[in-house]
């Protein structure tokens, strides 16, 4: 299958190493990530610290493929819309929190929608590098209808390369579960700026907690039938990513705009809109706004 992944960062480089055994692999990267199409490899740092590279076709050109792979922040969705509707292929989508899945939904077909979602942990080094630094879940579905080929071939090249992969009917679920996840540990771990490790000291714990409540009480208020139970799989994901910093206290400390708006933002309007509480992801907007304006 051809596939095309938009964005060098640690997803994107994470999925076009995994997939490029049995797939051909095209990534896409931004101009000023110009000196990558002519390096023409990616590379990938193993929990054991070897680094490994990889050959694969890189551009700077939206072209027509099987598959689209969004591997890039939510913020940066809105300006690619035009360009995946030009080329009416499929997409897979990885972002974080729950607003790329409610824009995409309003502009392009659902059923041309599937979601990839993971708690295993990775970052970004550099633009074409990236860390494989803790293990977790790894979910694939269709937003609308029966998940087909392309969804299957996706989840078995992933579990033949190092990725376990499940492939799952209420994908949307799954999002929603994540961004749960992320709305806990994401501004907790940056605004007091800790490893994910760190996090499970009292103080902290404590605060992380109080986001998870309030999220998933959102969550259920809107019939979201959660498939796992959020606390216990973030224990999990802080013990198996102890040394892991989240991609939002790395946004930071890379200068570069955060995602909390597509996370913790978007629970906050959805409890807007339902009329309920959303004090604790209210607070974490603002205070890490604090830390980054």
């Amino acid at each position: 299958m051809n596939i095309t992944i938009i964005g060098p960062g640690a997803i994107g480089v994470s999925l076009a190493y995994s997939l490029a055994n049995n797939n051909a692999i095209t990534l896409l990267v931004k101009k000023e990530h110009n000196h990558l199409v002519k390096k023409g490899k990616i590379s990938i740092k193993e929990l054991s610290g070897k680094i490994i590279d990889k050959e694969i076709i890189i551009t700077t050109k939206l072209s027509k493929t099987d598959l689209v792979i969004l591997a890039v922040k939510s913020y940066s969705v809105k300006n690619l819309l035009n360009e995946l509707k030009r080329i009416d292929t499929p997409i897979l989508c990885c972002q974080n929190g729950l607003q790329t899945l409610n824009r995409l939904k309003k502009e392009i077909n659902p059923n041309h929608i599937s979601y990839l979602v993971t708690g295993a942990g990775s970052s970004k080094i550099e633009a074409g590098i990236s860390h494989r630094n803790g293990e977790g879940f790894t979910f694939i579905g269709q937003i609308e209808g029966h998940n087909g080929l392309k969804i299957k071939n996706i989840s078995d090249s992933l579990n033949t390369n190092g990725i376990e992969c499940d492939s799952v009917e209420n994908i949307q679920d799954y999002i929603w579960l994540k961004a749960i996840i992320n709305s806990a540990i994401n501004p907790i771990a940056t605004i007091n700026k800790v490893t994910n490790g760190d996090l499970r000291k009292k103080d902290l714990i404590r605060d992380v907690e109080k986001i998870c409540t309030e999220s998933t009480a959102i969550a259920q208020h809107v019939g979201i039938n959660l498939p796992l139970n959020p606390w216990k799989e973030i224990v999990t994901i802080l013990d198996k990513t102890s040394s892991n910093k989240c991609s939002m206290l790395q946004d930071v400390e890379n200068q570069q705009e955060t995602e909390i708006e597509a996370i913790n933002g978007e629970f906050v309007r959805i409890a807007l809109d339902n009329n309920i509480d959303a004090t604790y992801n209210s607070l974490a907007v603002s205070k890490v706004k604090q830390i980054t304006n």
